[in-house]
């Protein structure tokens, strides 16, 4: 019996293909059964490296579930997003074969990405590609090598390594596992690092960052570790609890330019920082979304105890977005960040301009300690969503790949409050906004380009380069 187990286990999956697929056939190309339909079984193909309850802890059903017509057409193609969005694969098909009028059987496809990426780093030392295009200095440009090992032994875990050289060095380490218990709930984090540089900005003048630097040493460096313990409740739900180590030194200089960068007249932090999150994640795409939720709910807290900063900041964002129509898509976003304490921390303080920006106003840095920020978008599709396969290509894994390309039109609108240095930046305290046309390029492995117009709220007007999704 021993040697016929495994035999059994490889030998019934087919056989119940084989009868699946005969039943297909004989229904033609649409089902004829009204339903409801129990799930009878469900086959997974193509998944040689990542582990099978992976793929099911995504699945919106279960075997031996009752489901009506509707119900399982809604269901597969929400397992399908889920599938898509862990990122570990280029396609993901779902095919319901129906062996009754009562009764259907789930077949997935799945065809892997590539998982191993040692590659060069290239990274503009800049806030964004624009604000280093007006220079064009090469010495603003960090270098070095990126490894990232995803799917790691099949279960979604991500090893990622940094050595990072140039106009700031970084070296460090991130391991992810998405889940340490049966139930594929609670999951964990760990990273460490180290950076230095021998530039930074120590503050805003008319909304353009301060620069200082000492070509002969060092003006910062810093040391971090910290974990995470994550809980995925739902599909849809995450929570996490964050805590970790931070030590950060300057030189003089920068205490005499700015003496609240860091702390009051202080040269050295050494600081506990915890944090907590909430994501509500209900995307048809993570990458570039057509359709679908997103909330994003942070607490965070930086220094404990005596001799450590006290700041602690609110950050939440929502985003939303409508199908409209087979080329259509409309999508609107809504975040802010209201903190306490940075007045005396300009190193824990970032306003607009960096990760979070108005379209148009590439050029500046709205500094500030609390902050919000709209935007809305309408999307036509130009390209439709396509995969195209290239058999030459001799690894599976870069056979397929995707494209697609949308027009948008945008407006965005902003505000943030500063209670400190209001009087020499005139953007801040002040309502902006800007509106403008863009194209927008979506490719495999998640990657997108977008190249947009747009005019500010001080009647200017550009062309802007971006390769990240618009919310």
């Amino acid at each position: 019996m021993k040697v016929l187990q495994p035999i059994a286990r490889h030998l019934l999956p087919a056989l119940l293909l084989l009868a699946s697929t005969a039943a297909l056939r004989a229904q033609d190309t649409t089902n004829a059964f009204p339903g409801p339909f129990r799930v009878s079984g469900i086959l997974l193909e193509g998944n040689r490296i990542t582990k099978e309850r992976v793929v099911l802890r995504e699945l919106t059903f279960h075997e031996g579930d009752t489901l009506t017509a509707e119900a399982l057409y809604q269901q597969l193609g929400r397992s399908r997003d889920n599938l898509m969005n862990l990122g570990l694969f280029n396609t993901v098909d779902l095919l319901p074969n129906y062996l009754g009028p009562d009764e259907v059987f789930i077949l997935i496809t799945l065809n892997e990405r590539w998982y191993w990426w040692p590659q060069p780093l290239v990274r503009l030392a800049d806030p964004n590609f624009n604000t280093w295009w007006l220079t064009k200095d090469f010495r603003r440009i960090n270098f070095g090598l990126e490894f990232f090992a995803f799917n790691m032994r099949g279960r979604n875990e991500t090893l990622v390594a940094k050595a990072q050289l140039g106009y700031s060095r970084e070296f460090g380490l991130t391991y992810r596992v998405p889940f340490v218990d049966r139930r594929q709930r609670w999951g964990v984090q760990v990273s460490g690092g180290y950076g230095e540089q021998d530039e930074i900005t120590i503050g805003t003048d008319a909304n353009k960052r301060i620069l200082l630097k000492t070509p002969t040493q060092n003006i910062i460096r810093q040391w971090r570790a910290g974990a995470t313990v994550t809980l995925r409740r739902s599909h849809y739900i995450r929570h996490g609890w964050s805590a970790g180590w931070n030590d950060v030194a300057v030189r003089d200089t920068v205490v005499l330019r700015n003496p609240d960068y860091l702390a009051p007249f202080a040269r050295r932090a050494g600081y506990l920082a915890l944090a907590y999150t909430m994501v509500l994640d209900r995307r048809d795409s993570r990458a570039f979304p057509l359709e679908g939720s997103y909330g994003r709910l942070a607490l965070e807290r930086s220094g404990i105890g005596p001799g450590q900063p006290d700041v602690t900041a609110v950050n939440a964002t929502v985003q939303r977005s409508w199908k409209r129509g087979e080329r259509w898509s409309l999508g609107a976003s809504l975040s802010g960040k209201a903190s306490q304490g940075v007045a005396d921390h300009y190193y824990l303080q970032e306003g607009l301009g960096y990760r979070d920006y108005l379209r148009g106003y590439e050029y500046y840095i709205i500094d500030g300690q609390h902050w919000f920020l709209g935007k809305a978008n309408v999307l036509f599709t130009l390209v439709q969503p396509r995969l195209y396969r290239v058999e030459a290509i001799p690894l599976e894994a870069f056979r397929t790949f995707y494209i697609a390309v949308y027009l948008n039109a945008f407006s965005d609108q902003g505000y943030v409050a500063d209670l400190v240095h209001a009087a020499r930046n005139p953007l801040a305290n002040h309502w902006q906004h800007s509106y403008g046309l863009g194209l927008a390029l979506v490719t495999s492995y998640d990657q997108v380009l977008r190249l947009e117009a747009a005019v500010n709220g001080l009647r200017e007007a550009g062309f802007y380069l971006h390769f990240t999704q618009p919310f």
